[in-house]
């Protein structure tokens, strides 16, 4: 990243540019502590910048992007798309802010859906493609477990297509690195809402069983009319995207287990402490 490149595009004209840790699919920068830049990976395009500026208006802690001297929502340097954003200060959440977490995933719900957001679906083309790629040297002495997780996924998709749920908005990604906290602990913004859906809360609420405090993030939630089938279907469904995002870009190796089997072996037992919250 230069900073011609934001003079170019944006007319700003700085000082510093610091590397800032990214996230799985992009880059960051800090510039001059004013505004943080982030740069997806080459062919990948920037979704949702848009939906920001709703999402905003709504009264939800949302960093909007900077529009560039011609209006745009991004830039481009050579093949890359990259877009600005004011510089927030904080830190990202650990598990140990899963209260915070917790109020703040209950915000987004309680939002009115007045956001030009795509219904979620169940499709997993991604999914779909690691069964075709059991025979991968970082699975294939586990193929048989990636094959019987997706088909029971496929048992789960049949059953949560006959049972509609309350739809609320969805970001879908609601981990730590995507809420920074400010000082006194409290949100100062909400991250990444590349895919954000109106959806089954079930689809963010799953993300409680990746921390030590599972009843108590359902507590602080709020969480007393679950539906167990969509749990189990966005427990699933998390586990083997995650492993199909490393396994089919060969890249990150070690979060093949954490991020993918770990959690596969674990929805059996989650559903369990899940099924407390979820309505017969």
């Amino acid at each position: 990243m230069r900073g011609v490149d934001l003079e170019r595009d944006y007319g700003l004209t700085i000082s510093s540019l610091e590397p800032h840790p990214g996230g799985f699919a992009t880059e960051g920068w800090v510039a001059d502590r004013k505004w943080f830049v982030k740069r997806w990976r080459d062919g990948e395009r920037p979704v949702g910048l848009e939906l920001l500026e709703e999402l905003r208006a709504l009264g939800l802690p949302v960093v909007e992007p900077l529009r560039t001297l011609d209006g745009e929502l991004s830039a481009t340097m050579g093949s890359q798309a990259y877009a600005v954003f004011p510089y927030v200060e904080g830190r990202t959440a650990t598990f140990g802010d899963w209260r915070v977490a917790a109020r703040a995933m209950r915000q987004v719900h309680e939002a009115p859906l007045r956001v030009d957001l795509p219904p979620a679906n169940t499709d997993e083309p991604a999914i779909e493609e690691l069964g075709r790629s059991l025979d991968h040297p970082w699975i294939a002495d586990r193929a048989d477990e990636v094959s019987a997780a997706i088909a029971r996924l496929e048992s789960v998709r049949t059953r949560v297509a006959e049972k509609p749920v309350r739809a609320v908005v969805c970001h879908t990604d609601f981990h730590g690195l995507n809420l920074l906290l400010d000082d006194a602990g409290e949100v100062a913004a909400i991250l990444d809402w590349e895919n954000a859906v109106i959806g089954p809360r079930e689809y963010d609420v799953w993300v409680a069983a990746d921390g030590p405090e599972l009843v108590e993030f359902l507590d602080e939630y709020g969480a007393d009319d679950l539906d167990l089938d969509h749990v189990e279907f966005a427990l699933l469904a998390r586990g083997l995207r995650d492993l199909a995002a490393r396994v089919l870009t060969t890249v990150d190796r070690p979060g093949v287990d954490t991020w993918g089997f770990d959690r596969i072996r674990r929805v059996d037992s989650n559903l369990e402490v899940f099924s407390r919250y979820c309505v017969s």
